[in-house]
């Protein structure tokens, strides 16, 4: 009684401390530090009490005041996000200075980017930081600008190189002169998930050989895929190596068609002079040179005649002009190896039967292939991957018993790996029931028991014994409830009558346990004397 009344108490104190105790709601959750230290100081200013996480992502409030000061904080236009974009121009104060103009653009266009960062699929949060240098009117001194991103990804989120090279496009595209490689992506645990591979020939050359293995891994998978139907799943391995040819060559080729010329224009120029002057003469000097003198007799004269004729002939000739540019990805030589494995054949008997084994099911040997076989697999790959021999390509097919791995010992470490788990589980299963019937034996049935003794003992105490109690009972009507439970006893009864059947009832079970006891003393009542008669 004194643990049963110790429960109860404790029971009722505890319900009592429930009751008045606060009930905290979840406010926000998911936010950052900043956001979560600006609720923290305005909910601090208006005495509402809160309760923050460890990690400083949500905050609690009471109940009746979640829906108030959410509404509040809407009103009072609070940003959780932490980004401020081209909305910080809308109120400039006046007399604001360049210095202060920079800054606001470079914070707005962190924010912007943010913003559409967020947008990503996976990405919960993104922080963005600029490096915008100072304009130089000098060529030499001009930097690139650069920028890092720091992503947090929902739980069980990895972005793919794909996505990584996305935002990074799409960052180095939203500002003027930056290039991809100058953006660096990391993670919220500091690992960096951009390549930045600064220098072009560099990422050239890794393309290349991240070409030239996707198409070897694609040529790999037609062999295995088709040798697989042959000679079964898992008994076939290829291994391709490719050598591409990056050389980007670009020609211009003009072909003249001189048949089919054609006359455009023609042009002709013809001259025809005849004219003489009488040779050298006289004294030599001026006089002699001057025109209009008469030539001195017997001196012959120099006759100069001229007949010129030009013709200039204009003809359209056709032309043909063809320019070439061939691929900058040309498959210069391929290398491939396959190894297949032997085929299982039927064991047969002397009797020309298969053997069978213990189990009912045929032996097998292994067998290898025939070259013959071997040559049509070699004619198979040739044309699925375009083996060609004047270009160099090299194909081999061998054939090769595999070895199977013997995992009989790490089988049998398994199973008895398993079968320790299911004997620890057997025990503790049995110790918790163990432990229960033990509970029940010692404490509840003992209980149970010391209960109904206790309430069986009241009970008989209380009902009564005789019939002077019962009238007793009846007329005073101290026992409220029992009254159903108690025979009536009619208001008019004979005591005497009533003895006498009781009497009657206790000769009656006397005589039925003992029928020759009970003839005996009939008979001797029969035989007695009067006088004993009446004595008796």
């Amino acid at each position: 009684m004194i643990a049963l009344f110790g429960l109860l108490t404790l029971g009722v104190v505890m319900t009592l401390i429930w009751a008045s105790k606060t009930r905290y709601k979840t406010l926000f959750s998911e936010m950052n530090k900043e956001d979560a230290t600006v609720v923290a100081r305005m909910l601090a200013e208006k005495n509402i009490p809160y309760l923050m996480t460890e990690d400083g992502k949500s905050i609690s409030v009471p109940e009746d005041q979640v829906e108030v000061w959410r509404l509040e904080l809407a009103k009072q236009g609070v940003n959780f996000s932490g980004k401020v974009g081209y909305e910080i121009f809308d109120n400039q104060a006046f007399g604001t200075t360049s210095y202060v103009q920079k800054i606001n653009k470079q914070r707005a266009l962190e924010g912007e980017l943010m913003k559409t960062i967020n947008f990503i699929s996976g990405v919960k949060r993104a922080r963005v930081h600029l490096s915008l240098p100072e304009n130089s009117p000098f060529v030499s001194e001009k930097k690139p600008p650069t920028a890092s991103v720091v992503l947090e990804l929902d739980n069980g989120v990895t972005l793919t190189p794909e996505e990584i090279r996305g935002i990074a496009s799409l960052v180095s595209a939203s500002i003027d002169g930056m290039r991809p490689q100058n953006v660096v992506i990391v993670d919220s645990r500091g690992k960096k998930l951009s390549d930045n591979i600064g220098d072009q020939m560099t990422a050239d050359t890794a393309n290349r050989l991240v070409l030239e293995a996707r198409l070897a891994r694609e040529y790999e998978e037609q062999i295995e895929e088709i040798l697989s139907k042959v000679v079964g799943i898992g008994k076939v391995t290829a291994k391709v190596s490719v050598k591409m040819d990056f050389t980007e060559i670009a020609s211009t080729e003009t072909t003249y068609d001189n048949e089919n010329a054609a006359v455009v224009s023609e042009v002709s120029n013809s001259q025809k002079l005849v004219g003489s002057r009488p040779s050298p003469q006289g004294i030599p000097g001026a006089r002699s040179n001057l025109p209009g003198e008469a030539p001195q007799p017997g001196i012959a004269e120099t006759k100069n005649d001229v007949d010129k004729k030009i013709v200039t002939k204009n003809f359209n000739v056709p032309v043909k002009v063809t320019n070439q540019k061939k691929p900058t990805a040309t498959v210069k030589a391929v290398t491939a190896s396959v190894v297949v494995d032997g085929k299982q054949i039927p064991v047969v008997g002397a009797d020309g039967k298969p053997v069978m084994t213990k189990e009912g099911v045929i032996e097998r040997k292994y067998a290898a292939w025939s070259e013959q076989e071997l040559s049509n697999f070699s004619e198979i790959v040739s044309n699925a991957i375009g083996i060609d021999s004047k270009r160099g390509d090299k194909l081999i097919v061998r054939n090769m018993e595999f070895v199977k791995e013997d995992l009989t010992e790490a089988e049998e470490i398994i199973k008895r790996k398993e079968n320790r788990e299911i004997i620890k589980n057997l025990f503790k299963y049995l110790a918790a029931g163990l432990v229960l019937t033990l509970f029940f034996l010692i404490v509840v049935r003992p209980f149970i028991l010391w209960v109904t003794e206790n309430t069986v003992e009241s009970v008989e105490d209380f009902l009564p014994r005789t019939i002077e109690e019962l009238e007793k009972i009846q007329s005073d009507q101290k026992l409220p409830g029992l009254e159903d439970a108690l025979p009536q006893i009619e208001e008019k009864i004979n005591p005497e009558k009533i003895e006498g059947n009781m009497l009657k009832e206790k000769i009656i079970s006397l005589v039925e346990e003992n029928p020759s006891k009970a003839a005996q003393i009939v008979h001797n009542l029969i035989h007695l004397s009067d006088q004993e008669k009446q004595i008796a």
